[in-house]
């Protein structure tokens, strides 16, 4: 986990803040969403809310005002053992790496399809990483196993390949049970230490599909945390402006969260945007885009203001390849998500081309960023050993020998894992190595030394038999 900044990036002003708060609770009164679930809405109906003149369920303020208060504001993920667990919450953002990429792209942006080969080497490097605490879900949609298969499949694979906390199947009631019933195997105690999230995706504009809400509902009633994430594309599934686009997804958020409440009072829960620029040159996405970068800063805002867990998607870019637009683009969703005081991140590592492609190298390059930021963000220490008088009153025509840096340069400098130490002249004996050729053999690497962490045996033979 990474520190958040002492005062969280806040581009709002009260009266906004409020402004854009007032118009999600209007439109959830006045328009409505359109929750594509009997059994959810008979639930809704319970709660209090009502059909107006169409097929959208209305949400009057006293029942999103009620429903929201039982929500928490903190919840806790359990891995395999303690060391594992972790709040989302809190001072701290979480990391998790890539979701839902249908493709690997090489090292020139190259695709194929992915394969399960490729699920489970992801799932090893993020149970390898330091930095990264939740494995992930659907890391890549593998192309060799039936969609049918993948919920028992993959949840088995990312419980097999790590011990850290996981994201499960949301392919309809049946995939989320089957997800969480094989959790179980690891998790005997699973309804009373949570362990497995669901990502629950919005269909904007204003509409809960019956395949999520099915996923919902099993999720919330085995105890197991959801991330709720609306499909904002500004000019495109939502207005173009920034604020009638956040109006919108706030609809869609709270409408959920009461949802959530409503089946299960306290039920654990985490909001955000995934996407949310778009590019109308070519009606897509806006991944990378300034504007996704400015969402993360103005929606965790907006969720600290419903005291609601806040979930970003930085790391990601629209570059096919990981290029030098791949890094900035990488670099700027990542440092906004971290400073706005973002509590959860997905997609954080890997993401290509619109979160379509995950790429090996992205991986470790994206580690890169975040161990960056993981430096910025270690609070400094002034002290009278970190203020140095002694040394510096002994005048040394340089420091590199000093008593002094012996005993801090470690713990002060950051060590890149990509930079070599080398001078240029080095550089061009061993050949220029390029960062992606630096980032291709810290893979291989970290692979090599990934062993998956052992399960009893009888857990073993439980999930092999499935």
């Amino acid at each position: 986990m990474i520190q958040h900044p002492p005062t969280p990036l806040d581009l709002f002003s009260e009266a906004q803040q409020t402004s854009i708060i007032q118009a999600a609770f209007h439109i959830l009164a006045n328009t409505g969403l359109l929750i594509q679930s009997e059994e959810a809405t008979r639930q809704l109906r319970r709660a209090g809310c009502m059909y107006g003149d169409g097929d959208h369920l209305l949400f009057p303020r006293d029942v999103c005002d009620e429903h929201l208060s039982t929500a928490p504001s903190c919840f806790t993920l359990h891995g395999r053992d303690s060391r594992h667990d972790v709040q989302v919450c809190g001072d701290h953002l979480l990391l998790s790496p890539g979701y839902g990429s249908a493709f690997v792209a090489d090292a020139e942006g190259r695709r194929r399809e992915a394969g399960l080969g490729d699920f489970q080497q992801f799932a090893r490097l993020a149970h390898h990483s330091d930095l990264v605490d939740i494995t992930g879900g659907l890391l890549v949609e593998p192309a060799d196993v039936p969609p049918h298969r993948r919920p028992v499949v993959l949840t088995r694979a990312l419980l097999q390949c790590s011990a850290k906390p996981l994201l499960g199947s949301v392919a309809g009631d049946e995939g989320a049970r089957q997800s969480i019933d094989v959790v179980r195997i690891v998790h005997p105690d699973l309804e009373a230490r949570p362990a497995v999230l669901g990502l629950i995706n919005i269909n904007s504009p204003l509409r809960l599909d019956a395949r999520m809400a099915q996923a919902l509902l099993v999720y919330v009633r085995s105890g197991q945390p959801i991330i709720l994430t609306p499909g904002i594309l500004m000019g495109i599934t939502a207005p173009v402006t920034v604020a009638g686009a956040l109006a919108q997804a706030f609809a869609e958020l709270i409408g959920c969260v009461v949802l959530t409440q409503a089946l299960r009072p306290g039920a654990p829960v985490a909001i955000g945007t995934g996407g949310f620029g778009s590019d109308l040159r070519m009606a897509g996405s806006g991944f990378g885009r300034p504007e996704q970068a400015l969402s993360n800063v103005l929606a965790a805002c907006l969720a600290r203001k419903l005291r609601l867990p806040y979930r970003a998607s930085p790391g990601v870019t629209g570059a096919f390849t990981a290029d030098a637009r791949a890094g900035y683009e990488s670099m700027m969703t990542a440092f906004a998500a971290w400073s706005s005081g973002a509590h959860l991140c997905l997609q954080a590592l890997g993401i290509l081309d619109h979160i379509n492609a995950m790429s090996y190298e992205k991986f470790a390059l994206d580690l890169e960023v975040w161990a960056y930021l993981a430096r910025i963000a270690s609070p400094t220490a002034v002290t009278d050993e970190a203020l140095a008088m002694e040394a510096i009153a002994e005048l040394p025509a340089d420091y590199l020998a000093a008593d002094h840096t012996m005993s801090h340069f470690r713990r002060e400098l950051l060590t890149p894992a990509l930079c070599p130490a080398l001078s240029y002249d080095a550089w061009q004996e061993t050949g220029g190595p390029d960062t992606l050729k630096l980032a291709r053999e810290r893979v291989k690497a970290m692979l090599a030394e990934a062993a998956p962490p052992p399960l009893p045996d009888d857990v073993s033979r439980r999930l092999a038999a499935l």
